[in-house]
């Protein structure tokens, strides 16, 4: 097992990340648990995992790559005013130079200097809305501001997409020099890029996704966040429309998503969080059920950077799961699901409400 890699822990867009209220370490990284909080209300008492947030956007992203070549509309602008600076296109594929997405009332922005999306098929007109689509659910997914605006078109493209899906191919999207800002708070991504794989038999979908080159401002926990993180995945493609408008806004409206995990991990410095497992993923967290694998390398490490960072119940979280971890080829291992506001860790019940 690779030995640098890094837990992805609690962090949300925040001025100042003093004032923030992490959760335990467990609430956050059930490994596969990947309790989604969907709704920006519950960001001011809750901090939503950033490996949560990759799952979500890798799995709204995944899908909008597999559209069909009929034209959509694009967004409303009650929803997002996108441009982008030169354009490349092909029935095959676009590249777009600087891209900008920004919400109506500009508290929130996305750059990406450079973005390339191919697919087997399609024409100018729908590529262009699936890349905006994609950047739109990163902006919703890693800041939790859901517009509802947002959501019916992108609903409308999940229906779509889903058909897409069900009818296989390989789609792949990528971003370069990546940077998001709401308010002070800042993130870069100096790479991101997804490949997704379509099912005619099982009509789902297969997707990796991987981050590099992560780095934060005025974040919470900015000090603890990964440098890399990297995800593979698959969920069925009939709950792609609720999912879409879920990151688009009606999170609380959203059924249940069914998301199996083959692999994850995320790194910083000689930190690493690997695990697999299951989760059942909804609009409100005390309804978000999971059940996984977790593993730590230089679990010590990370219990010192979170006192440093003067975040002490995290420390103090991290020490209980010390406590009740196993230990494995040099890593604490965990074997952990979460249900009803309870985190069960190897065979322990830890009550998180």
């Amino acid at each position: 097992m690779p030995r640098t890699v890094f837990p992805v822990f609690p962090g949300r867009m925040v001025r100042n990340p003093r004032h923030s209220q992490p959760a335990l370490f467990f609430h956050i990284k059930i490994a596969s648990a990947v309790c989604l909080r969907h709704l920006y209300a519950q960001m001011k008492a809750h901090t939503i995992p950033p490996l949560a947030s990759l799952m979500l956007v890798s799995a709204g992203l995944a899908y909008l790559a597999a559209s069909p070549v009929r034209a959509l509309a694009a967004p409303p602008g009650s929803c997002a005013v996108i441009n982008h600076g030169a354009v490349q296109a092909s029935a095959h594929g676009v590249t777009y130079q600087n891209t900008t997405v920004r919400t109506p009332d500009g508290s929130t922005t996305l750059t990406v200097k450079q973005m390339h999306y191919t697919a087997p098929e399609g024409d100018d007109d729908s590529i262009q809305n699936q890349a905006d689509a994609a950047s739109l659910l990163l902006v919703s997914a890693m800041t939790g501001h859901h517009n509802a605006a947002c959501s019916d078109w992108l609903q409308q493209q999940g229906q779509s997409v889903a058909k897409g899906l069900k009818a296989g191919g390989t789609y792949d999207l990528a971003w370069s020099s990546a940077a998001i800002s709401r308010g002070t708070a800042h993130v870069g991504i100096g790479s991101a890029h997804l490949k997704l794989e379509g099912s005619t038999t099982a009509h789902t979908s297969a997707a990796t996704l991987g981050l590099t080159g992560l780095s934060f401002r005025n974040v919470a926990n900015q000090d603890l966040l990964p440098t890399t993180a990297h995800a593979a995945f698959s969920l069925p493609a009939s709950e792609l429309p609720a999912l879409m408008a879920a990151i688009g806004g009606k999170a609380e409206q959203a059924p249940a998503v069914h998301v199996t995990i083959s692999s994850f991990d995320a790194q910083r410095d000689t930190v690493q969080l690997k695990g697999n497992g299951t989760a059942t993923l909804t609009g409100n967290v005390n309804a978000t059920s999971a059940s996984g694998h977790l593993e730590i390398t230089e679990l010590e490490s990370l219990i010192e950077k979170a006192r440093a960072a003067q975040q002490m119940k995290l420390a103090a979280g991290l020490v209980l799961a010390r406590l009740v971890s196993h230990t494995q080829n040099g890593a604490n291992v965990w074997n952990t699901s979460w249900e009803g506001g309870v985190l069960t860790v190897n065979g322990f019940p830890l009550p998180l409400k």
